[in-house]
Parts: C-alpha cells; sequence; structure tokens
C-alpha cells in the first residue's frame, strides 16, 4: 500500500511529533565534516559524503516506513506500534518470515544500537577534543594519546556524562523506550535544529564580512533559504515539545531552560574568553593531522 505516502497523510495525527522523530533521524549526517583531517581532498568528499548519506538515509528509512505500513495495513500499523512499539520491527519478522528470523532481527537491532552508540561516542568524543583544543573547554579534554594519537581524555569524559545520564535515568524509574528514548530524542532534535538554525546565520555573517568567496547561491541564497526553513522547523519542533513529555508543561519547560542554558553558555564563553570563539585558533603540532595531510597531498 501507499497509502502512507499519500500528500493528505503528511498531517493527518501529529505532524510536529513525527517531524521531530525525522529530524532525529537524521541526527549525525553533518558528522562527515569531522573526519576531515582524514580526507586527502575534503572539499570535494566531504560534500559528496553529506549528499550521500542523506540520500541513502531518507531512501533507506522511506522504504523500512512503506514495509512495515504494508506488513500490518494503514490502521493494524498504527495499532501495533501503539500496543508494543520496541517489538514491533522483531514482531513483524515473525510473523511474515518466522521465529528464527524474529531472533536475528533482535540481535541485528542491538548490534546495530552499538554501533549507532559507537558513531555517536566517537564524533561528540571530536566535539569535545576540538572545543578542549579551541579553549572553550578545559585544555586537558584537547590532549591526544600519545601512542595512539586518539583523543582519549574527550572519551572519557564522554562516557561519563552518557553514564550519569543511564545512572539518574535508572534510578528514576524511567522506561527505556517511551521515555528515555523519546524525551532524549526530542531535546536532541530541538537542539540540532537550533544549531543549525545558528549556522545558517553564521555563513551568512562570515561570508558577508570576509568576501573569500563570492557565489550568491553558495554564500546567500542557499544558507538563507536553510535558514527560513530550518527556523519553521525550530518553531513547530518547540511548539510540540509538551506533547512529546507526555503533556507535562513543566517538564517541557525544564527542558527548555536547559536548552537554552546551554546556548548561554556557549555565548558566555564567546564573551569571555573571546579566543576560544576564533576560528583561526592555533592547534597544537602534536594534535592535528592538518601537516601530515598536506605534505601527503604536495606529494
Amino acid at each position: 500500500s501507499t497509502a502512507a505516502f499519500h500528500p493528505a497523510e503528511f498531517f493527518s495525527g501529529a505532524p510536529g511529533i513525527a517531524l521531530i522523530f525525522a529530524i532525529a533521524g537524521y541526527i549525525g549526517f553533518e558528522a562527515t565534516a569531522v573526519f576531515r583531517d582524514e580526507a586527502r581532498d575534503p572539499g570535494r568528499t566531504i560534500p559528496r559524503a553529506t549528499y550521500l548519506a542523506l540520500l541513502v538515509i531518507g531512501g533507506f528509512y522511506a522504504l523500512s516506513s512503506w514495509a512495515m505500513v504494508s506488513a500490518w495495513g494503514d490502521e493494524g500499523a498504527v495499532a501495533i506500534s501503539t500496543e508494543n512499539p520496541e517489538g514491533m520491527i522483531t514482531e513483524t519478522a515473525t510473523r511474515y518470515v518466522g521465529a528464527i528470523a524474529g531472533d536475528l532481527v533482535q540481535i541485528f537491532l542491538i548490534t546495530s544500537l552499538f554501533a549507532a552508540l559507537l558513531s555517536f561516542h566517537n564524533v561528540l568524543s571530536r566535539y569535545i577534543f576540538s572545543l578542549g583544543n579551541s579553549a572553550a573547554l578545559p585544555a586537558g579534554c584537547g590532549r591526544s594519546h600519545v601512542k595512539h594519537a586518539s583523543p582519549y581524555i574527550a572519551s572519557v569524559v564522554q562516557t561519563a556524562s552518557a553514564l550519569v545520564l543511564i545512572v539518574a535515568s535508572a534510578v528514576a524509574g524511567l522506561d527505556p523506550v517511551t521515555e528515555v528514548f523519546a524525551w532524549f530524542a526530542g531535546v536532541s532534535s530541538v537542539g540540532i535544529v537550533a544549531l543549525m538554525t545558528l549556522t545558517s546565520v553564521a555563513v551568512l555573517v562570515y561570508f558577508g564580512r570576509t568576501r573569500v568567496d563570492r557565489r550568491v547561491w553558495n554564500t546567500v541564497i542557499a544558507p538563507l533559504l536553510g535558514l527560513v526553513g530550518l527556523a519553521g522547523l525550530l518553531i513547530m519542533t518547540v511548539a510540540n515539545l509538551p506533547l512529546l513529555v507526555g503533556g507535562s508543561g513543566t517538564l517541557a519547560a525544564v527542558i527548555g531552560v536547559l536548552l537554552i542554558g546551554t546556548f548561554a553558555g556557549g555565548a558566555a564563553v564567546a564573551v569571555f574568553r573571546p579566543h576560544a570563539a576564533r576560528h583561526d585558533t592555533a592547534l597544537p603540532q602534536h594534535d592535528t593531522n592538518d601537516t601530515i595531510i598536506d605534505k601527503e597531498i604536495a606529494r
């Protein structure tokens, strides 16, 4: 059935919540830029990798959604996802392929979650490492391992932060799927959309000041379109945040305060430690691969 792809269905139910989870599904596509030091020609490789990631992720989600709806029917898919949201995928495999397939899907689901967590961990460690190098965080976060050249302190900081959140959620007795995952996905979606909105503003301001690139599409039209679209998404996600957390206006307000406080903290760092906000902050020679890559390209 292709009924789920009918334009009228896009605005049925709770489109704001659906949009939040759609955004959450794409979190991480921008991580290609984090690994630019490992690319021989990042100016060409990073954009291609980013566009390819968007196409593959979007195609995979569309195919998976269509398969799930086709398996249960339009109304049945809604019913099973409401009754058993965490077991819908494995139950579908068991119903149509067999018990062994259901067990295999469960194993694949667990291993894919570990892979996703590892990817998030690596990217967040890189962000912490970069912030430590630029003096936005304590300098220790920007140290790399003498032997392995890995951001080991940033990795430990990320691990400790995640452990604190997991323990706090367990002590509070939160449901891992309907509360922990849903709430944190909502917070992440709002945060990432806010960051991308500010990035669009930063692109306009940067190229307007420096004039290092005079291509109108790249420096004005594209970021302006992105700013308008992302601002609309931000308004919609914020408006639907109370619904995501079970209708609790208090909890939504707490989440909003935490997000605003985080951005305010970043602004405070930029004001009181202006050297940390400069894009051209010099990095320690042993903590960057740029020199090595430049030599390889020059050969």
